[in-house]
C-alpha cells in the first residue's frame, strides 16, 4: 500500500455529517479497513444518532455541526442534497485549519458551485459521488461492505491539491470502491443516464400498473425491473431538482427513443426490432460481466 493509499488511515479524526445509510456504513468500512482515528457523527435528533452509535459506525454523535467538524481532518456531508448548502455556509464560519471537505452527493454542478461559493477555501472541498446504497435508508439498513468493487466519481474543482485529492481518493479506496476523476458536468450528464432516468422510469412504470390495475397480477420481473422505485422520495426529489438540465435532456433522448421504438412496431420491422433487443442484451451482459456488481445491490 502506497503512502497516498493509506492517507486516510493517518487521519485523526473523520466527521461525518448525516447519520443515515452511507454516513453510518462508511464509519463501519472505515472501521473495518483498519481505521483506528475518532469517527464522529452529526445529526438532526438524538434518536438517529443513538442507532448509529449502536450500529457501530461512529464513535461519538452531536447535534452540531460545528461542533462535531472541529479538529476533524476529513469533513464528510451524507446529508440529503437539500441540506447540503446549509451545512457548507456553517462550515464556511469555521476556521477547519487543513481539514478536507467531500460529500456522497448523487449530483455536482450545485454542490461545488455552492461550496465555492460559501466556503472561506473552496479548495479544500473535493467532490465525490460514491456509486452504491439502496432502496432501504437510516442507519439500521448500513452494511460495512456496501462501498465495496463499486465505483466512486470523484470531481476535484480547479483549485484542488493534489494531496487532498489522494486524501479523498483512499478514503473510498480504503472502503474497496474503484475511484475515477470527471468534471462536475460531465458527472452529471452521465448520472443522469445511468442513475436518475433510470429511477425516473421505475417510478413511471410503477405508476402505469397501479392506474391500469396490473399490479395484482405483477410478479418478480416487475419487482426486479421497478424496485428503485422503493427509494426514499424525498432524497429522489432533491436528486432530480438539482440535476434538472441533465434529466430534460435525458428525458428528451428518452422520448425520441421511446418513438423511434414505437415507429417499429408499427410498421411491423421486425429485423431492426431484433437487432435493437440483441443490441442491448450484449452491450448488458459485457457491462455486467466486468462490473463485479450483484443483483442486490443499487446505485444512487
Amino acid at each position: 500500500m502506497s503512502e497516498d493509499d493509506r492517507a486516510i488511515l493517518d487521519v485523526g479524526q473523520v466527521t461525518v455529517v448525516g447519520t443515515g445509510l452511507l454516513g453510518v456504513s462508511l464509519g463501519q468500512g472505515l472501521r473495518r479497513a483498519g481505521y483506528a482515528g475518532r469517527i464522529v457523527g452529526v445529526g438532526r435528533r438524538q434518536v438517529t444518532l443513538d442507532a448509529a452509535l449502536a450500529a457501530g459506525g461512529m464513535d461519538e454523535g452531536v447535534l452540531d455541526v460545528a461542533a462535531g467538524a472541529t479538529g476533524a481532518g476529513l469533513v464528510v456531508l451524507a446529508t440529503p442534497l437539500g441540506a447540503f448548502e446549509r451545512i457548507l455556509a456553517e462550515l464556511g464560519e469555521m476556521d477547519l485549519g487543513d481539514a478536507t471537505i467531500t460529500d456522497v452527493g448523487s449530483t455536482k454542478q450545485q454542490v461545488c458551485a455552492a461550496a465555492s461559493r460559501l466556503l472561506a477555501d473552496p479548495g479544500c472541498f473535493i467532490g465525490s459521488h460514491p456509486m452504491a446504497g439502496g432502496e432501504q435508508h437510516g442507519p439500521s439498513a448500513a452494511r460495512a461492505d456496501l462501498f465495496g468493487e463499486k465505483p466512486c466519481i470523484i470531481t476535484p474543482g480547479e483549485n484542488a491539491s493534489e494531496t487532498r485529492l489522494a486524501l479523498v481518493e483512499s478514503l473510498w479506496q480504503t472502503l474497496g470502491m474503484r475511484t475515477m476523476r470527471m468534471s462536475a458536468a460531465d458527472h452529471d450528464r452521465t448520472v443522469a443516464q445511468i442513475s436518475h432516468l433510470p429511477h425516473l422510469a421505475a417510478v413511471l412504470l410503477v405508476e402505469l400498473a397501479a392506474r391500469g390495475g396490473a399490479m395484482d397480477v405483477a410478479s418478480t420481473g416487475f419487482a426486479d425491473t421497478t424496485r428503485v422505485a422503493s427509494g426514499d422520495p424525498g432524497l429522489w426529489a432533491d436528486i432530480f431538482e438539482t440535476n434538472r438540465d441533465a434529466m430534460v435532456a435525458a428525458i428528451d433522448t428518452l422520448c425520441d427513443d421511446l418513438n423511434g421504438f414505437k415507429q417499429l412496431l408499427a410498421g411491423k420491422d421486425t429485423a431492426s426490432l431484433l437487432e435493437l433487443l440483441e443490441r442491448a442484451k450484449t452491450a448488458r451482459d459485457q457491462w455486467m460481466q466486468s462490473s463485479r456488481l450483484d443483483s442486490e445491490t443499487a446505485e444512487q
